[in-house]
């Protein structure tokens, strides 16, 4: 009870933090506490598991600030997760909390120390191709959005005691990806993270150095973004059916808080 206690007080403080660097995602912090809705622990569990690695997201994004070498401290913690030898600090505490519960939980195909470190290595593999300026082929972008989300979805569909699991719904991971990309562009192509095809750029005339300005107003770049939400949104309705259909009122809810306003962005687009 005392260490269940100390990670809430510990989650409440993360979150804090995260609406103070990212007030316009203050939602984010309503729904991991509406989770427990549906039972304290499991929104606890949600906080516990969310908050930190998104900590480390914004840390290697340059939106958090407090660690000297960003991209070392991702990945030692990594290490600590993978080695199982997670220190006291505040985010630690929270993530050995997360995982204790998550492994008492898993079913024999699921593995939740390996989707947290998944889930980093998908944070540290941007950091490192926006320092480059890397442009990756459309397989390789679709194959980057399954790595960065499914182990992210795995994570909160055992903490919330859901059957299904991503490879149920796939395009909830590719879904966010291609979602996401056309709506934080601007953002991410300025900080290097380039989520356009080589391919496409390369038959627009561009380069991943081209100004944005440029990248934005380029008809074969806007076809491609326009192209990629249209064959989305069947999938993302598919997938709120195959919710509807498992009769997990939690799973529902708490997928729907994705789906929804994945489909509000590609129906105002």
């Amino acid at each position: 009870m005392l260490r269940a206690i100390e990670t809430e007080v510990l989650a409440a403080r993360e979150a804090y933090s995260f609406i103070k660097r990212r007030p316009g995602d203050s939602d984010t912090v309503l729904g991991l506490y509406g989770i427990s809705l549906f039972g304290l622990e499991r929104g606890r569990l949600m906080r516990a598991s969310y908050l930190p690695i998104r900590f480390v997201d914004d840390l290697l994004d340059r939106d958090a600030g407090g660690i000297d070498d960003p991209l070392l401290y991702a990945q030692e913690l990594r290490t600590h997760i993978a080695n199982n030898t997670l220190t006291t600090t505040p985010i630690e505490q929270q993530l050995h909390y997360a995982l204790d519960i998550l492994e008492s939980k898993a079913k024999p195909a699921d593995n939740p120390r390996m989707d947290f470190c998944n889930a980093i290595d998908a944070i540290i593999f941007d950091r490192i191709r926006a320092s480059e300026r890397r442009v990756l082929s459309a397989e390789e972008i679709e194959q980057y959005y399954r790595k960065a989300f499914d182990p992210v979805i795995n994570i909160t569909l055992l903490a919330i005691d859901s059957k299904l699991r991503i490879n149920d719904f796939p395009v909830l991971s590719y879904g966010e990806g291609r979602v996401y990309s056309a709506r934080d562009f601007k953002i991410d192509w300025e900080r290097g993270i380039i989520n356009v095809p080589n391919e496409v750029i390369l038959s627009a005339g561009l380069s991943s150095s081209s100004p944005f300005v440029e990248v934005e107003s380029n008809p074969v770049i806007r076809d491609w973004f326009h192209q990629s939400l249209t064959i989305t949104r069947p999938d993302l309705i598919d997938a709120q059916l195959l919710l509807k259909q498992s009769q997990e009122k939690q799973t529902q809810a708490v997928m729907n808080g994705l789906i929804s306003p994945m489909l509000k962005f590609i129906d105002a687009s």
